[in-house]
């Protein structure tokens, strides 16, 4: 019997690059006011690079985009010699609009109908913030990389989430958009998983009565189940 339900966050519940795309916009127009050294040095694309650069540069930090994204500010403040407070500021600055999403039609109507019965959790690699989102009242638990150590696929985050939510890997179910970080990670503890194909890609080891193409359709398929 499944007890509890575990969603990835980014392109399950919301899709991401738009809410990046307009964050990035949000963040170098900021940037060009208080701190125009830096635009006048890197456009959107450059700096975009450089977080990708500093997660590849750093492996001890790469599981925590916080970290990584600080430490990407703190490399241009010290190459430019900026305020010490250049970093946290940027940073916050842009988690302002990297938390501004738009939830998939019906995902919190699936969520309030799956909170009657279940436990929620999630288990992400990112950052987002369910409070400031908005949906912190839909979940039980929280599971991150930066608060592991391990990123998805990894089996130990999600022998975490199983430990935080006291459940055998049989009554536990997760739901989410990436083969490779989802899928795998779920069926490497042997965990139930849901997989939202949004893209409608075909792999041998999934059945297709555990695939979805809306969040909305969670309900009927654990019922079916």
């Amino acid at each position: 019997m499944i007890k509890c339900i575990t969603f990835d966050l980014d392109d399950t519940l919301w899709a991401i690059e738009p809410v990046i795309v307009e964050a990035e916009k949000k963040f170098y127009s900021w940037l060009k006011k208080n701190y125009p050294i830096v635009t006048e040095n890197f456009d959107i694309l450059s700096l975009r690079q450089l977080m990708r650069k500093t997660a590849s540069d750093n492996p001890d930090i790469k599981h925590n985009l916080t970290e990584v994204r600080i430490k990407g500010y703190t490399y241009i403040k010290d190459l430019y010699k900026l305020p010490d407070d250049m970093p946290l500021r940027s940073y916050e600055y842009f988690m302002k609009y990297r938390n501004k999403v738009t939830l998939y039609d019906g995902a919190e109507i699936t969520l309030t109908e799956l909170k009657k019965k279940y436990m929620i959790g999630t288990i992400t690699n990112g950052n987002a913030s369910l409070e400031k989102i908005g949906i912190k009242k839909f979940f039980d638990f929280e599971v991150k990389a930066a608060d592991v150590g391990f990123m998805k696929p990894s089996p130990k985050i999600f022998g975490a989430a199983l430990k935080r939510a006291n459940c055998k890997p049989s009554e536990m179910v997760h739901i989410g958009d990436s083969y490779d970080k989802d899928i795998i990670g779920a069926k490497s503890v042997n965990m139930n998983y849901i997989w939202l194909n949004h893209k409608k890609s075909e792999y041998l080891d999934i059945e297709k009565n555990n695939i979805i193409s809306s969040i909305s359709e969670v309900p009927k398929l654990l019922y079916d189940w």
